[in-house]
């Protein structure tokens, strides 16, 4: 009985290595633009033909709330200062970064972000440094890693998501069958997944050096531009449909 034991740990601690070694660092979760109060360019979402969820999201102790349109593999978020939301002591800093982002038409900080997910073949630490931060709306013990330095206020924020997953697709697809619950993930112009993103950014030093990391993996792309621009590809571009979202959001959408 011990021998067979042994030898089931030893397979089992076999198959953990190979996903641990098929798994990427990261993955893609979502990204988000940082508007201005109230989200009004949510309107232009709704004209490339997508549903907003019905929920708003508080960001407490962050000052900010955000809007999202729900893919069932990962979302974009529009994501805004909200007066009526607490900001913290310990991220006023933050909070004022959020404002100065959602002026970036007027002092050229960057108003997108975005987000990956950890995998079982994440290291614990990355090949340049990051910085954490915590916010009451996340869950005790969880933390956002910024791949972003602190010095570049201005450039591309890239960074970890809080939680181990930040889509459960399996969830997402079961509760996309039903019509009223799901309904959030039944956009009009057919999107269902997230499957591509390129970034255009004004200048080499508008991006971090994790940018080129990111790309490294093939994770998404990074371009130079006369100005900042959120590419996005849904299904792979089946529809052979671009969407421009400009100039309310800074944002091409391939369906």
């Amino acid at each position: 009985m011990r021998r067979v034991l042994h030898f089931a740990l030893i397979y089992l601690a076999a198959i953990g290595c190979v996903c641990a070694a098929d798994a990427p660092p990261l993955l893609l979760s979502h990204a988000f633009i940082v508007v201005k109060t109230g989200a009004k360019e949510r309107a232009a979402l709704e004209k490339a033909g997508f549903r907003i969820a019905p929920t708003i999201n508080r960001h407490e102790g962050q000052g900010t709330a955000s809007i999202t349109v729900e893919l069932l593999n990962g979302f974009l978020e529009l994501t805004y200062p909200d007066p009526s939301v607490p900001v913290s002591p310990a991220l006023q800093a933050g909070a004022e970064k959020f404002r100065l982002r959602s002026e970036w038409r007027q002092n050229g900080y960057c108003p997108i972000s975005i987000v990956f997910d950890r995998t079982p073949a994440t290291p614990e630490k990355l090949p340049f440094p990051t910085w954490k931060v915590t916010a009451d709306w996340m869950d005790p013990g969880t933390f956002i890693e910024i791949m972003t330095p602190k010095d570049m206020p201005k450039a591309l924020s890239l960074s970890i998501s809080s939680h181990a997953e930040s889509t459960n697709e399996k969830e997402n697809e079961a509760l996309a069958q039903d019509p009223v619950k799901g309904a959030m993930f039944l956009h009009p112009n057919g999107a269902r997944r997230l499957t591509g993103m390129r970034v255009v950014a004004p200048g080499k030093d508008a991006l971090p050096p994790a940018a080129s990391y990111i790309s490294g993996l093939g994770l998404m792309k990074f371009d130079l531009g006369r100005q900042w621009l959120l590419v996005v590809t849904l299904d792979n571009g089946k529809q052979a449909v671009t969407k421009d979202l400009r100039p309310d959001l800074p944002m091409l959408i391939h369906l």
